[in-house]
């Protein structure tokens, strides 16, 4: 890591609500022992049953949780950006990790494992607070995502999917460069049905199918049909 990618790293993580606890020079100490990983897409990190007792830092790139069901099917719930920071349980309580954790695109990230990062902490308190803060927040994103894949209809999933996808794009389009079963992953079905409703919302002219990309025609459709309970 050269010297200004450690400082580079320093300042994004003075501004996360756990590290930013930390003192200057304990977050230098933590930039300068930080392991450098770069993923190319479908990575991974960790598998769903690993004991993986990491703390991780996405740089760039984005990285998913994702889940592999008693049926094998594997679902997608969580996708953590450039900016976030995932801790693993296995750091708190030695047990396996519920998720695996792959990378959706190129991908670097940085790693503390927990004989590095507890004595840090202990020193600072208030950054045990923050993680609780974190945890909790976390938990309560878990409990939407099992609450739409329990309750949500698959129609709903997949206009909601539609829906966040398009957020901060400059136009209302979506470019086709996932998979029909990465998308079915997300909305926990299968290809097929995926498929299905996807030309069902075109035949409805909701949207717009081409080999490349997905045109919305109607944005308001799509979130009155995300929003069905």
């Amino acid at each position: 890591m050269t010297p200004k990618d450690r400082a580079s790293l320093v300042d994004t993580l003075s501004k996360d609500e756990v590290f930013g606890e930390i003192s200057p020079q304990d977050l230098q100490n933590l930039a300068d022992t930080a392991a450098l990983r770069v993923l190319r897409k479908r990575d991974y990190l960790c598998y769903q049953g690993d004991e993986w007792p990491f703390v991780v830092y996405v740089h760039s790139g984005a990285v998913q949780w994702t889940l592999l069901s008693a049926g094998g099917r594997k679902h997608q719930l969580h996708t953590i950006v450039p900016g976030d920071v995932f801790w693993s349980p296995t750091f708190f309580d030695d047990g396996p990790i519920p998720v695996s954790l792959v990378a959706s695109k190129a991908s670097v990230v940085y790693l503390w494992g927990r004989t590095t990062l507890l004595p840090i902490l202990y020193r600072h308190p208030q950054a045990l607070f923050g993680i609780t803060k974190k945890l909790t927040t976390t938990m309560r994103r878990a409990r939407k995502i099992i609450y739409g894949l329990a309750f949500q209809p698959v129609a709903s999933r997949l206009a909601d999917f539609i829906v966040s996808s398009l957020e901060g794009a400059p136009a209302p389009i979506l470019e086709r460069n996932v998979t029909l079963d990465d998308i079915a992953a997300i909305c926990a079905s299968s290809p097929e049905v995926i498929c299905r409703l996807l030309y069902q919302f075109q035949s409805e002219g909701i949207i717009k199918i081409t080999r490349t990309s997905i045109t919305v025609n109607d944005c308001a459709a799509l979130k009155r049909l995300a929003a069905t309970d």
